[in-house]
């Protein structure tokens, strides 16, 4: 990423503080504190599965990296009588509906909140991604984006009054151990379930593949990445476990699948999707009822998925009629320039 160099704007009025770039390992122990001391504040649930902190070694990573490829002016440090009292970063990723993303990621501790510090860093960011964007895509869409979970209320107001909207939002869900599951439905006629063998790869991952495709309103939020290369390197080591896979055949066509991974003691439904011409008959709750019905015979108790709130295949409505339920939304914000 190309730095450009610039000053946070609308610095606030407050005795001590300055802004400055990040200046290398030293900084670590400072951003890692900001993490810490926010987890009551902001309702941070280290139990969940997409909810978490970053660990002082992946923070002196990080830092290692932006060093190393002289990308230190993408990070603001805010801080008050050399204390660092909050940060911000900028990333930028690319989309399939061709626009440019500027990520601007921003943490403040919570008793300096309220005072002007989080909105300087934010427009900061928006700045920095301005001038990013003109010089590394020229003429080229572009949007800013900013994540705040359900419980980060004082960053999703912020958001909010700076013009930002929810893009969609992740779920994560939990399943009900008290649920009585129906009795295994029946597959549509023609369809069989069978083993998953390694030569089927291929034709898995274009499955899978295809049965994402628009799932978002014109094929928004998607980031541009090699899907296949993906797909092929995650089915070739753990937790991938072919046994917990339930691919749907009819005939020689795979029409839709359910795989599940095991890892650090919890099963997660990791895919549960049907193929467009096969949507509709009942498919994806047939086999996500068998998949259930087996990992709760093998004595499984911790079980969980997540998803998006805005899919257009309504898969909310499946997984709460087998009994998961949601535990937390993670709205992901947007903002067009």
């Amino acid at each position: 990423m190309t730095t450009i160099q610039t000053v946070a704007p609308d610095v606030p009025d407050i005795d001590g503080l300055a802004f400055r770039s990040l200046r290398g390992e030293e900084d670590a122990d400072g951003l890692f504190a900001i993490h810490t001391e926010r987890v009551v504040h902001d309702g941070v649930d280290l139990s969940l599965h997409r909810e978490g902190l970053p660990s002082l070694e992946n923070l002196r990573r990080w830092i290692a990296q932006a060093v190393a490829a002289n990308e230190q002016g993408n990070w603001l440090i805010a801080q008050v009588d050399q204390r660092i009292v909050g940060y911000s970063q900028v990333e930028n990723w690319h989309e399939e509906d061709d626009i440019w993303v500027y990520f601007i990621g921003g943490w403040v501790l919570p008793e300096w909140r309220g005072r002007g510090i989080g909105a300087a860093m934010l427009r900061w960011g928006e700045a920095l991604a301005r001038q990013l964007a003109e010089t590394q895509h020229p003429n080229k869409r572009f949007e800013f984006a900013a994540n705040a979970s359900a419980t980060e209320r004082s960053s999703a107001a912020l958001l909010k009054n700076e013009g930002y909207y929810v893009g969609f939002t992740t779920l994560e869900l939990h399943f009900d151990l008290s649920t009585i599951l129906p009795a295994t439905p029946l597959l549509p006629e023609g369809i069989e379930v069978r083993p998953l063998m390694k030569e089927h790869h291929p034709r898995l991952i274009d499955s899978i593949i295809e049965c994402y495709h628009k799932a978002f309103p014109d094929n928004r939020f998607r980031t541009t990445f090699d899907r296949v290369a993906y797909f092929t390197e995650k089915f070739s080591k753990p937790p991938h476990d072919p046994t917990l896979c339930y691919i749907a055949w009819d005939g020689n066509e795979i029409a839709g699948q359910v795989m599940l991974e095991k890892e650090n003691g919890a099963v997660c439904v990791d895919q549960v999707s049907v193929r467009p011409a096969w949507r509709r008959i009942g498919l994806a709750r047939a086999l996500l009822i068998r998949a259930l019905r087996d990992v709760l015979e093998r004595g499984e108790k911790n079980i969980w998925l997540d998803t998006y709130a805005e899919y257009q295949t309504r898969a909310m409505d499946l997984y709460q009629s087998v009994g998961f339920h949601i535990v937390k939304e993670f709205p992901r914000y947007r903002k067009t320039p």
